[in-house]
C-alpha cells in the first residue's frame, strides 16, 4: 500500500465535528478567518448527535451564575478549575440563546425555555429539546455550519500534530475513504475530539470515540489533567441489542425509577435511606458495582432498573427508546432493564487556560477532550453546555491568534516520520491484529481500572499496558484484509495504550476516594493531602506526573 499525499492550508483547523467542534468553527468563521473542520466519522459525529438533548443554563429568576457555580464545584468535589467554572456559569445562558437562534428546538412554555431539575442541580436549570434522543440538539449547529459554507472533510483521522519552535503548525492525517495521506498547514488548531469511552468494553460512546485528542496532545508535549476521573453511568447490558444504551435519564430517579439487586432489594436505600436513587452519577455507579461485586448482581452481571413507577404522561418523551426496547422483546413500562456501570464521560483531558489554549502555543481544546471544569464528577447536562461555552471561546481565541500571525512552515522531517510509521503498519504481514490488541486493552481497563479501584490492580494494569506497548505494538498490523477501516483501528489502538496508562497512573497516584474515583484501599476523601490536581506530560520519552494546587478564583 502506498499513500498519495495531499495538502491543505487553513488559518484554523478544527479537529472534530461534534458540539464543540461545530461551535468553534462557527465562532472562528465569525472572525473572518478560513476554517476547515475534519471529522473522523461523518458530519456531525462523536457523542453529541446521540446525546440526550439537555444542557444546563441558568434561565429561571430563582437561579443565577453564582448558584450554578456552587453546584458545579460541590458536584466536582472541589477539585475543579474554578476560573473555568466561572466562565462556564457566566456564559452558559448566552450560548443557549445562540443555539436557539441557530434553530435548535428547545422545549418552551409561553415562549420561554422550559427548565427542569436534575441530580446535582439545586435549581430547575436543565433545558431539554423537543426530541431528547434524536439529533435535535445539534441540528442548529449543523444548519449554521452549512449556512456559513464552512468546509467539512469527513472520514479523516488525524494521526500527528506538527510543531515547530514550541508552536503547533499543522497536522497529518489519513483519509479513511480514499487512503490518501494528508498534510494540514494551519496557524492554529482546535482539538474537539471528545473523550475515550471505547477504552472500555461497556460504554455509551460511539465506536470511534477512542481518545485520539488526548494522545495527539500528549505526544506533541501538551499537559493533561484529571485523567483519573472517569464518569460511569447506567448502561443496559441485556438484551445484547440494547447493550451500551443508557436507560432514560439515568433510570429516572426521582420520577418513579428505582434500582433493585437480584435479591429484590431496593439497594440504594441501604446506602442513603433519605435520597435513595436521587444522587449523583458517581454514587449510582459505585453502589451498583458494589452490589455486583458482592454477588447480588444478575446472571448477566448487572442490577435492575424498574421504570414501572414512571408517570404515563412522561413515556412520550422516550418514544424512540421504548421502540428500541420493543424490538428486543421488552416493554420497559413494566419489565425491568438490566444494567451495569459503563463509561460515559472523561472529566479529565488536555489542560487549558481561560482562552482554551493548551501549554503548546496555537493549540486549543474544547469539549470533552479538555479537562479541569468538572473536577471529580460532572453533573448532568453540563457536557453539552461545556461544548458550547468552550467551543465558542476556543474558536474565538484561535481565530484571533491566527489573524495576528503569518502561516508557519511545516517540518518535512516530521511529515516523513509519520508517513513511514503509518506505511510500516500497513506493510507488516506478520504480527498481531489491531482488533485483538483493542480487546485486550479494553479487558485490562475493565478488570483493573473500573469503578472500584485498588493499588494492586492499578499496578497490574500499568504492567499489562507496558507489556502490550513493548511486545505487541511493534508487531501491530492491520489484518489480512488490509482495509482502511482496519488501518483506522490500528491507529486508535496505538492511542489506547497512551490513554490507558494516563488513567491508570493517575488513579494509582491519587490515594483517596473523590467523586467518580473510588479507591477501596483509600475509601475516604482526603482534603488535607489531595485538594489538588494531577498533571501529566511527556518528557524525554517518559510519562511524568506531578501535582498542582486546585485553581481557585
Amino acid at each position: 500500500m502506498e499513500f498519495r499525499q495531499r495538502s491543505f492550508v487553513t488559518d484554523v483547523l478544527v479537529v472534530g465535528a461534534g458540539g464543540a467542534g461545530t461551535r468553534a468553527a462557527i465562532e472562528a468563521h465569525e472572525k473572518g478567518v478560513s476554517v476547515l473542520i475534519v471529522a473522523k466519522g461523518g458530519f456531525p459525529s462523536g457523542c453529541t448527535p446521540i446525546a440526550g438533548g439537555i444542557m444546563q443554563a441558568p434561565m429561571e429568576p430563582s437561579d443565577s451564575p453564582e448558584i450554578y457555580f456552587r453546584d458545579i464545584v460541590e458536584g466536582g468535589a472541589r477539585v475543579n478549575n474554578q476560573k473555568l467554572v466561572r466562565i462556564l456559569t457566566s456564559e452558559a445562558r448566552d450560548r443557549a440563546l445562540d443555539l436557539d437562534r441557530f434553530g435548535t428546538p428547545f422545549m418552551k412554555q409561553n415562549g420561554k425555555f422550559l427548565a427542569v431539575g436534575g441530580a446535582g442541580a439545586s435549581r430547575n436549570r436543565l433545558l431539554p429539546v423537543t426530541d431528547l434522543y434524536g439529533s435535535a440538539w445539534i441540528s442548529g449547529l449543523v444548519n449554521e455550519v452549512k449556512r456559513r459554507g464552512i468546509k467539512v472533510l469527513e472520514r479523516i483521522m488525524i494521526t500527528r500534530l506538527l510543531t515547530g519552535n514550541g508552536k503547533v503548525v499543522g497536522a497529518t492525517g489519513i483519509n479513511l475513504k480514499t487512503g490518501e495521506f494528508l498534510v494540514f498547514n494551519a496557524k492554529t488548531i482546535v482539538l474537539a475530539t471528545g473523550g475515550a469511552g471505547q477504552l472500555y468494553g461497556l460504554t455509551t460512546n460511539p465506536r470511534d470515540v477512542t481518545g485520539d485528542g488526548y494522545a495527539l496532545a500528549y505526544r506533541a508535549g501538551a499537559e493533561l489533567t484529571d485523567m483519573e476521573f472517569i464518569q460511569f453511568r447506567a448502561c443496559i447490558i441485556y438484551p445484547p441489542g440494547l447493550r451500551g444504551q443508557p436507560p432514560p435519564a439515568d433510570g429516572m430517579p426521582g420520577r418513579g425509577g428505582r434500582f433493585y439487586n437480584v435479591l429484590g432489594e431496593r439497594y440504594m436505600k441501604k446506602y442513603d435511606p433519605v435520597r435513595a436513587e436521587e444522587v449523583t452519577r458517581d454514587l449510582i455507579a459505585i453502589r451498583a458495582q458494589i452490589e455486583i461485586r458482592e454477588g447480588r448482581g444478575t446472571v448477566h452481571g448487572g442490577v435492575y432498573n424498574d421504570l414501572s413507577g414512571l408517570p404515563e404522561e412522561m413515556w412520550p418523551l422516550f418514544s424512540k427508546f421504548r421502540e428500541a426496547c420493543k424490538a428486543e422483546g421488552i416493554d420497559p413500562s413494566w419489565q425491568p432493564l438490566e444494567w451495569a456501570p459503563g463509561v460515559h464521560h472523561f472529566m479529565g483531558g488536555v489542560k487549558i487556560d481561560e482562552n482554551c489554549e493548551t501549554s503548546i502555543s496555537g493549540l486549543f481544546a474544547a469539549g470533552e477532550v479538555e479537562g479541569g471544569i468538572h473536577g471529580a464528577n460532572r453533573i448532568g447536562g453540563n457536557a453539552l453546555t461545556e461544548t458550547q461555552v468552550f467551543g465558542a471561546r476556543a474558536g474565538k481565541f484561535a481565530a484571533e491568534k491566527a489573524l495576528s500571525m503569518p502561516m508557519p512552515e511545516v517540518n518535512e522531517t516530521q511529515i516523513e516520520e509519520e508517513r513511514n510509521r503509518v506505511l510500516e503498519m500497513c506493510m507488516r504481514d506478520a504480527g498481531v491484529d489491531a482488533s485483538q490488541i483493542r480487546a485486550e486493552i479494553q479487558g485490562v481497563m475493565e478488570k483493573y481500572v473500573g469503578v472500584i479501584r485498588n493499588s494492586e490492580e492499578l499496578q497490574k494494569a500499568i504492567n499489562e499496558l507496558a507489556k502490550i506497548r513493548k511486545e505487541k505494538l511493534p508487531k501491530l498490523r492491520i489484518g489480512n484484509e488490509k482495509s482502511l477501516e482496519s488501518l483506522g483501528e490500528a491507529l486508535e489502538v496505538a492511542n489506547f495504550v497512551d490513554v490507558g496508562e494516563m488513567v491508570a497512573r493517575s488513579a494509582l497516584m491519587r490515594t483517596e476516594s473523590r467523586g467518580a474515583h473510588y479507591r477501596e484501599d483509600y475509601p475516604e476523601q482526603d482534603d488535607e493531602k489531595w485538594l489538588k490536581n494531577i498533571v501529566i506530560r511527556l518528557e524525554a520519552g517518559e510519562m511524568k506526573l506531578r501535582t498542582q494546587p486546585v485553581q481557585s478564583l
